[in-house]
């Protein structure tokens, strides 16, 4: 497997870097776990929470996104990410995971015509 991070979402995450620290490193420790760990997956494909070492994701797929844009999103919980959502779309003929957003609930309502929801749409129609 492999974990790639778009521009926009490498953008996002540097934005929060320079607003939670403590958050953008769980959020990068867990993206570097992901990639060095190619069982995790399948976890990051089924829905609910997921054991993921010492952390629990909970994974939800984007159903406003419909097939065939297989865009899901997790959260790390019991963290100080908890409250931000990893945004990535999934290719399962390559087993490519691509993280599109990196985003703060209140930023991110699942919404296909809001302004993050329509760039991490195209963002990924354009891989």
């Amino acid at each position: 497997m492999h974990v790639d991070v778009h521009a926009h979402a490498e953008a996002d995450l540097e934005r929060l870097w320079n607003t939670d620290e403590a958050a953008a490193a769980t959020v990068t420790v867990t993206l570097q776990e992901i990639q060095g760990d190619p069982n995790l997956l399948d976890k990051l494909t089924q829905h609910g929470d997921n054991e993921f070492g010492t952390l629990r994701l909970n994974v939800k797929r984007w159903t406003a996104a419909k097939p065939p844009a297989n865009v899901w999103r997790f959260r790390i919980l019991d963290t100080p990410a908890t409250s931000y959502r990893i945004v990535y779309g999934y290719h399962w003929q390559t087993r490519q995971l691509c993280v599109l957003a990196v985003a703060h609930k209140d930023d991110f309502d699942y919404e296909l015509t809001s302004d993050l929801g329509r760039r991490i749409l195209a963002d990924w129609a354009s891989l």
